[in-house]
Order: C-alpha cells, then sequence, then structure tokens
C-alpha cells in the first residue's frame, strides 16, 4: 500500500479511552473498540468521528491510549465526560484505503504501516498517531514522522 508524506498542524481528539498493550485493530480488543464506536456514535458529536494514538510507552513498544472519539477545533467542543488529547502538528505518512468492512480496511492499513516501518520507508515518532474517516467505508491513517536527518 502507498503512502505519501503530508504536514499536518495539530488535531485534538476528545473521546473514550482504551488501555492497551498494542494498536487494538485485531482479535479479540478489536471488540472493544467496536463497542467504543457503538457509544460514541450513538451520541450528537461536535466533530467528525476521529481516532487518536497517544502516550506511546517504548519500554514496551507500544501505546498506552487509545482514543475512540471525534476531532475538536477547541478545548469547547469537548463533552462532558470525554477526554482530550493533542497530537502535535508535523509530518505525517498519509495512508488511505476503502472496503466494505471498515474495521478490516483499518486492519489492512496498519499492516502496510508496519511493514513499511520494517522495511525502512520511514521512521516514526510516536508523537501522536490519528485516524480520520471521510466516509463509512474510508479509513485515513497519519503516522507521525521523525524529523529527516540533517545532511550538516
Amino acid at each position: 500500500m502507498d503512502f505519501n508524506v503530508v504536514d499536518r498542524p495539530e488535531v485534538l481528539v476528545a473521546g473514550t479511552v482504551l488501555r492497551s498493550p498494542a494498536l487494538a485493530v485485531e482479535g479479540p480488543r478489536r471488540a472493544k473498540v467496536e463497542e467504543a464506536w457503538k457509544r460514541i456514535l450513538s451520541r450528537r458529536l461536535p466533530g467528525p468521528p476521529t481516532t487518536a494514538y497517544v502516550d506511546h510507552a517504548p519500554e514496551i513498544n507500544s501505546y498506552l491510549t487509545h482514543i475512540v472519539g471525534y476531532r475538536c477545533r477547541s478545548i469547547e467542543d469537548l463533552l462532558p465526560g470525554d477526554v482530550l488529547a493533542r497530537v502535535p502538528g508535523g509530518r505525517f505518512a498519509r495512508f488511505i484505503a476503502s472496503g466494505d468492512d471498515l474495521g478490516d480496511t483499518i486492519v489492512s492499513i496498519w499492516r502496510a504501516v508496519w511493514d513499511a516501518e520494517a522495511g525502512g520507508r520511514f521512521v516514526r515518532s510516536y508523537t501522536g498517531d490519528w485516524e480520520h474517516y471521510p466516509d463509512d467505508r474510508t479509513a485515513e491513517v497519519f503516522v507521525a514522522l521523525a524529523d529527516e536527518p540533517s545532511d550538516g
């Protein structure tokens, strides 16, 4: 799966926190993610559905905090009881795919992210990644990149 590199401003994401030792896109944890989405989408959201992965734990090579929720323009958009996370702006590898099952599409994108990283196609910064869903069949994933090494 191809990707392109884009510069993006910071993104605020609010919603429900899921704790996980790894990105919960496959296996038994996927059911918890789907359950959280059902609860989130049953409410009137102040912004588009969005997911954030923040608070990377390098000692276990994983994220600690996975937020299932919505994008905010400012803290004023935060709904009572939700948690707000800030994904810093910067350079991102942007992956996009569509399919009949959005959950399976997200899994295929993350597999492509992991393969591209393992293949040395980019170096991640782990400052925060996020997913956006332009429609009910499409996922767009933004993976934070480390600064390019300088030549001087």
